[in-house]
């Protein structure tokens, strides 16, 4: 499998990952090598589990509401999820690859990331992919931090950029807060923007604030200066 870490222009690595770790061995010093704030002159333990603790907080999977509905073909939604993963990635039609993502956001299954991470690099059609972060995003562990951060830098479709913002809103990892202020200032989708707003607002991370306040006046459009001012609130 390749490593799950992502590169400085916040692309999948191209490594293959260390044993069962999930990142290269550069990847995993990396992560090893970060403390946390709150750990410096204490004492405790650094590494991956505490990084990974920090990301999410005190649960190693975050339930995010759904109340989603669509008719899935029943033959579709029974299968099991080696199957449901060979059909979201090879099935010739893209309504049967999109009601495989919907199915498996429904099942928030964390074993469906990979599967859901290759659809965001390689299906064609944008509502798919979309879907595919959507389902990234309700799944709620660490792990689906990467492939909607990339998605959310480099994805061609707005519509796939806004679901990956809305998922990382959601999340709230405190990781992510400057990766979505960084697509900020570039994006060029004022519907993305005001997403990636609301998600700071969410993610609650202050060293956004500067940011949030010089678009609360310079924002061209103006429902995203309110959502601006909202975040700042949030935040306060």
């Amino acid at each position: 499998m390749r490593c799950r870490g992502l590169t400085d222009s916040r692309r999948r690595c191209e490594s293959e990952s260390a044993g069962e770790t999930g990142y290269c061995v550069q990847h995993k010093n990396d992560l090893a090598s970060i403390r946390p704030a709150a750990d410096v002159g204490k004492g405790n333990g650094g590494g991956i589990g505490t990084i990974l603790g920090r990301l999410r907080g005190n649960s190693s999977q975050l339930v995010v509401p759904d109340s989603a509905k669509y008719d899935v073909p029943h033959w579709l939604k029974k299968l099991p999820a080696q199957r449901l993963f060979e059909h979201l990635l090879n099935d010739p039609d893209s309504s049967v690859r999109w009601c495989a993502a919907f199915t498996l956001r429904k099942r928030r299954d964390p074993a469906a990331v990979e599967a859901l991470w290759q659809v965001m690099h390689v299906d064609a059609v944008s509502l798919v992919r979309q879907q595919a972060a959507v389902a990234l995003g309700k799944i709620g562990t660490e792990a689906v931090a990467a492939p909607l951060i990339e998605g959310l830098w480099h994805d061609s479709d707005p519509g796939v950029r806004q679901a990956c913002a809305i998922a990382l809103g959601n999340l709230r990892f405190r990781t992510v807060a400057q990766d979505v202020a960084a697509v900020l200032t570039r994006e060029q989708a004022a519907f993305v923007r005001w997403d990636c707003v609301l998600a700071l607002g969410q993610i609650g991370d202050q060293t956004v604030e500067p940011l949030l306040l010089q678009l609360a006046s310079s924002e061209r459009t103006q429902v995203v200066r309110q959502a601006c001012r909202e975040a700042l609130a949030a935040l306060s």
